[in-house]
């Protein structure tokens, strides 16, 4: 057996990183190194050294395994950068001076263009002017379809505190680059959320040199300390962890994370770009519903933007180090806006993690329907455990297309009857699904001219979806060139005020209402309910998962008189409209994609944790892989392991023990 302990001998040390640098790149004028974030920060006072000589700075990151980032020290204003710029760029490309924005911190410019295309020279060679000129790098950004002010407060909030911002990078690059202490001794899992159940995600990851937190969820349905991770377990203390890395921005995966601030955390975050924007307004609308609702919120703004200070976005598919021992590596996981599956390289290679947080996989060859993401990631380098998602590992649901088909027969039917077809839909996901199914449904002349009110957050989410367009599927992307906004439509009317609301309730016309929150536990949905479940016309259909006690679960399984406390009074509605469940709309992997990831997962982990479902889901799942293991390609059985929150799994080294859990037939 391979030894348990790396030595820190074994990974440069931060002095011979330092040393390297100022040799290799001495003639390039450098004025410092800083350790910021993920990132070795070469200041430079020669730029153009630097773009003649990119090789030796690529080089150089390979040979030493970090990310080097070289900035120039001497920077041109913001006006007269902003005016090369605009000199530069032809005005078809339709860039205005608003649309430049400068970010002191690290050096860039981002430059919204409203049509790439027409730059008229390759975007290497113009960012590599503007650098040589002015000492700025440029990001090329496509101007989104639709505003977000989310993006914009986010954009100023970084903008108007650089030094509170560049504390904070410099005191993670001091945690991400300090020297090995112990090395990785070995690889352990416990489980503080998602173990046995659907909510409240959060696995510990502990290597003897580090302690990583994977996601920090809420529980959907749990109240006061229930919705919490269990971060009592005596393995986990705030003051030893590392990092922490977010999934994507669902409540169940990212709703505590600012807790930990609260208490003190002021370490790294990472999440792609996208869950981070989507994540300040799922949690920004945490703290009001639970102020709306008379409650006490677990955290404050004040928590969320002290974790936005310390967030470390990372783009797919680029290594980046988390801690002393373990490289992460995010992958499209296809489950919403930004979702990735989680890959974390641990001790030089000595043993490698996959974490699916929440996936959806499905077959691109004859797929006919309207899916706004590609399907998740399944090649990697290397994987000897994986975590993986079970939430309907005893569930086939109907195919995606029969799914849409019978959402459309519906809205004819609810037409034909004068009623109002009232859709929960998650803010951040379902709800630019079923919007983009419906447009292209009215488009291709499917449905009759029928108005669609979208209530909720959903238009914000959907305007940061519109921001980053090159993450779509390749259909969503080519009809967006086309010109076709797949999000609004002249039947599409976004809700904003109390006069909309009133009219989507009330209007004598046929109406779709698309409405948050999705597992109905408050949001405009609970109002919408009241006024419309008493009229049998109406119909109420569910699109997603509804997770044990919500009132979406409630209903789904029979429940027919909802009291609800008004002012201290009770009021029972009883419910008259028709009852629909739509499954085919998941975002998370059926069983049999669950199955066929697995498959085409490669390489083949021995170890597979099943984790994210109800008991029954984690076993009949289990015992799926268990018969099947040839059919999915194995060589020989993989262990399966089905724990529950605050047991430790040691994964390395692993003395595999019989597993009496699940009998192999």
């Amino acid at each position: 057996m391979a030894s348990t302990h790396q030595k820190g001998s074994s990974m440069p040390s931060r002095k011979k990183i330092v040393a390297a640098l100022w040799q290799a790149l001495k003639d390039a004028g450098i004025v410092s190194i800083e350790f910021e974030g993920p990132e070795i920060a070469v200041y430079v006072n020669n730029p153009k050294y630097i773009l003649e000589n990119e090789r030796i700075v690529a080089d150089l990151a390979k040979t030493i395994r970090k990310r080097i980032v070289v900035r120039s020290k001497s920077r041109s204003s913001h006006d007269k950068a902003r005016n090369y710029i605009l000199n530069l760029l032809p005005s078809e490309a339709g860039v205005n001076p608003d649309d430049i924005q400068f970010d002191d911190v690290l050096g860039e410019a981002k430059v919204l263009v409203q049509h790439p295309d027409k730059i008229g020279m390759n975007i290497r060679k113009l960012q590599n002017l503007v650098l040589a000129q002015t000492g700025w790098r440029i990001q090329i950004i496509k101007k989104p379809l639709l505003k977000s002010e989310i993006l914009e407060r986010i954009i100023g909030h970084y903008l108007e505190r650089p030094k509170e911002r560049m504390k904070a990078l410099r005191s993670i690059g001091e945690r991400v680059f300090r020297d090995i202490i112990v090395g990785t001794r070995h690889v352990r899992v416990i489980g503080l959320g998602s173990f046995g159940e659907v909510g409240r995600s959060a696995i510990l990851v502990d290597t003897g040199e580090s302690r990583i937190l994977l996601d920090a969820g809420a529980s959907p349905s749990g109240s006061g300390s229930e919705a919490f991770p269990l971060f009592y377990a005596p393995e986990f203390r705030i003051e030893d962890l590392d990092a922490v890395i977010i999934t994507h921005a669902h409540l169940d995966h990212v709703g505590m994370l600012p807790l930990l601030f609260k208490y003190g955390y002021r370490g790294p975050v990472y999440m792609t770009e996208p869950t981070r924007d989507i994540a300040i307004l799922v949690l920004k609308d945490y703290i009001e519903l639970a102020r709306r609702e008379g409650r006490d919120p677990p955290y404050t703004l004040k928590d969320v933007e002290t974790m936005l200070n310390y967030t470390i976005t990372v783009p797919y598919n680029t290594v980046t180090d988390v801690a002393p021992d373990t490289k992460l590596t995010f992958s499209n996981a296809g489950h919403i806006l930004g979702s990735a599956v989680a890959h974390l390289h641990i001790g030089q290679g000595l043993f490698n993690v996959l974490y699916t947080g929440d996936i959806k996989y499905y077959r691109i060859k004859g797929d006919k329907s309207t899916r706004l993401l590609p399907p998740a990631a399944y090649q990697f380098h290397r994987v000897e455990a994986i975590i993986m998602e079970s939430t309907y590992g005893a569930t086939e649901t109907q195919s995606r297309e029969e799914a849409e088909n019978e959402l459309i027969e519906l809205v004819n039917k609810i037409y034909r009857r004068g009623g109002k077809l009232l859709v929960p839909v998650m803010a951040v996901g379902r709800g630019q699904e079923i919007l983009a199914v419906l447009n292209r449904a009215y488009k291709e002349g499917k449905i009759p001219h029928i108005n669609i009110y979208v209530d909720g957050m959903v238009y914000e989410v959907t305007a940061i979806y519109t921001a980053y367009m090159n993450l779509l599927s390749k259909p969503i992307r080519e009809s967006i060139e086309r010109g076709e906004n797949p999000f609004i439509s002249d039947i599409t009317i976004y809700v904003k005020d109390y006069d909309k609301r009133q009219e989507a309730m009330y209007t004598s016309e046929p109406a779709i209402i698309l409405a948050t929150s999705g597992m109905m536990q408050g949001g405009p949905i609970i109002e919408y309910f009241k006024a419309l479940a008493e009229d049998p016309r109406n119909a109420l259909a569910f699109v997603s998962y509804q997770a044990p006690g919500t009132l979406g679960r409630r209903l789904v399984d029979g429940e027919r008189e909802v009291a609800f406390d008004e002012n201290g009074t009770m009021k029972i509605i009883r419910v008259k409209m028709e009852i629909k469940r739509i499954e085919g709309f998941t975002g998370h992997a059926t069983r049999s994609e669950l199955l066929m990831y697995l498959r085409h997962l490669r390489p083949k982990p021995k170890t597979i944790i099943l984790n994210h479902g109800e008991y029954n889901a984690l076993t009949s799942l289990g015992t799926a892989i268990k018969r099947s293991w040839e059919r999915l390609g194995y060589k020989t059985p993989p262990e399966i392991l089905i724990p529950e929150n605050l047991e430790s799994i040691r994964l390395y080294p692993r003395y595999y023990k019989k597993n009496l859990n699940l009998i192999y037939h």
